[in-house]
């Protein structure tokens, strides 16, 4: 299911794990006051709120540095989820 960061508790409290939660809308802390989209949420809590994917496009796509940014947010994920 597609579904926002802000919405994924609530489908997680109703289908717990019968479920796959894939998360759009995903903004580093810097990028979400100024983006047109209402309903993002960072990668930190995204996860908290129970996505299993996450989608990130424009905070990639529209750096300065792509490769950095991508890189910057996989690290990100990498220390959400120690191995």
């Amino acid at each position: 299911m597609i579904s926002s960061g802000l919405e994924a508790p609530h489908i997680r409290s109703e289908l717990g794990e019968r479920i796959l939660v894939v998360t759009p809308g995903i903004r580093p802390v810097e990028n979400r006051p100024a983006d047109d989209q209402k309903r993002t949420v960072d990668v930190a809590q995204a996860f908290a709120n129970g996505a299993d994917y996450i989608v990130v496009g424009r905070p990639i796509r529209q750096a300065g540095n792509p490769r950095a940014a991508a890189e910057s947010i996989q690290a990100s994920i990498a220390a959400l989820f120690p191995r």
